[in-house]
């Protein structure tokens, strides 16, 4: 296996992480800011979609079949954030999202890079949802803001070279960061509603 695939695969057990991660924590704020709603499955599904593309597309397939989940990941995962009311759209999302789709243009295999690119959306909505939710103290806020922008970076740096050392580097960095913060955040829901205090509702 080539660095190239080495890295790629290393940082596809982060986003994984991070898609985990970032569920259980919406699952666990559910409990507590939206009462019986269930949003936190939607953004379950649209990230195991999403973790399923990507797995793929890390193991250098990137079929025609795999487009489909690759597509409804982020759409679910945009759902489920615009269903909850937690989190506050941002001109700044927009813009993340015109620069991964204006990466396109810089591809190669149309489906290959069309799953790289909805991926990437999907990854990128996740880390805003962590910047943008309302109760995110600042601090986790702009570095989430962040882990979103040096993950937007490397689209289209890594399709216009795929491996190259800034694009990587951007990779690593930004799957890092994001999975620090929402290991932190845990941390923070845990202070904040204590686990007698979860028992109890």
């Amino acid at each position: 296996m080539n660095p190239y695939h080495v890295i790629m695969s290393i940082g596809g057990l982060l986003v994984l992480t991070g898609i985990f991660l970032t569920w259980n924590l919406s699952r666990e704020i559910e409990r507590f800011r939206l009462g019986t709603r269930r949003v936190s499955a939607f953004m379950f599904l649209g990230g195991l979609l999403t973790a399923l593309a990507f797995v793929e597309l890390m193991a250098g397939m990137g079929t025609e079949t795999m487009a489909l989940p690759a597509i409804l990941g982020p759409a679910l995962i945009v759902y489920a954030l615009s269903e909850s009311g937690l989190v506050r759209a941002k001109l700044e999302m927009l813009l993340q999202v015109a620069v991964i789709v204006g990466s396109l243009v810089l591809g190669g295999n149309g489906t290959l890079y069309l799953i790289e690119s909805f991926s990437a959306m999907a990854i990128v909505v996740l880390m805003d949802a962590v910047a943008f939710y309302v109760h995110t103290p600042e601090r986790y806020g702009r570095l989430a803001r962040l882990s979103a922008w040096t993950f937007t970076l490397f689209v289209p740096l890594n399709m216009l070279e795929p491996g190259n050392v800034a694009a990587m580097v951007l990779y690593l960095s930004s799957t890092v960061l994001w999975v620090s913060i929402l290991a932190g955040l845990h941390g923070v829901l845990r202070e904040r509603f204590p686990r007698t205090v979860q028992e109890s509702l």
